[in-house]
């Protein structure tokens, strides 16, 4: 009996031998000819996952709907403008629950003056968005509103940081460049000159 595995051996003086327990998983791994923790033969290959991504991101002057927006001429605009953004994620994971499917991404955001990377603003989760559908969740857009109150006027980049939140996988990255230009100011009207 020697050379068996301590489970297979008779108990001495015994013509019995002790009862085998295999979890299903250890069953399959047997069979399969793998050892624990080991890759799928090769003529398995193992299916890939879809790599989140995000088409460019566009600096708008608004946003309608998918593929319906109006963009911000050289995606300059004052401190007390909104920057609004607008993209389209692909290669996020659906969950089915009951009868509808769930998309479940997370953005975060910063600002940093163009060219640096001393980080001026940073907000995790700037924003949350759960689709739901009848069908496996695609063809969605992202619009993104930041405020720029604080910023000087100049030149910025604005990082989009996107999650996943039910494909887990790396997050998806990308750079808007935008400017901030000075606040038009009016001159004061002269009075008429009275005869």
């Amino acid at each position: 009996m020697k050379g068996l595995p301590e489970p297979l051996r008779a108990n001495p003086g015994t013509h019995t031998v002790r009862r085998l327990t295999i979890r299903p998983a250890a069953l399959l791994t047997l069979l399969l000819g793998l050892s624990p923790g080991a890759a799928p033969p090769d003529d398995e290959p193992t299916p890939e996952r879809p790599t989140l991504e995000m088409s460019p991101a566009v600096a708008c002057r608004s946003v309608a709907g998918f593929e319906d927006y109006e963009p911000l001429p050289d995606a300059a605009l004052t401190s007390e403008d909104k920057l609004i953004i607008y993209y389209r994620p692909s290669g996020f994971q659906s969950a089915r629950e009951g009868r509808t499917y769930r998309a479940h991404l997370t953005q975060d955001g910063q600002i940093r003056r163009r060219d640096s990377k001393l980080v001026l603003y940073h907000k995790e989760k700037l924003l949350e968005f759960e689709p739901k559908g009848d069908r496996p969740i695609e063809n969605i857009y992202i619009k993104c509103i930041v405020s720029l109150k604080t910023l000087k006027p100049g030149d910025y980049s604005f990082d989009i940081i996107l999650h996943d939140e039910i494909g887990k996988g790396p997050p998806a990255k990308q750079v808007l460049k935008f400017k901030v230009i000075p606040i038009a100011t009016t001159a004061p009207k002269e009075a008429p000159d009275e005869p």
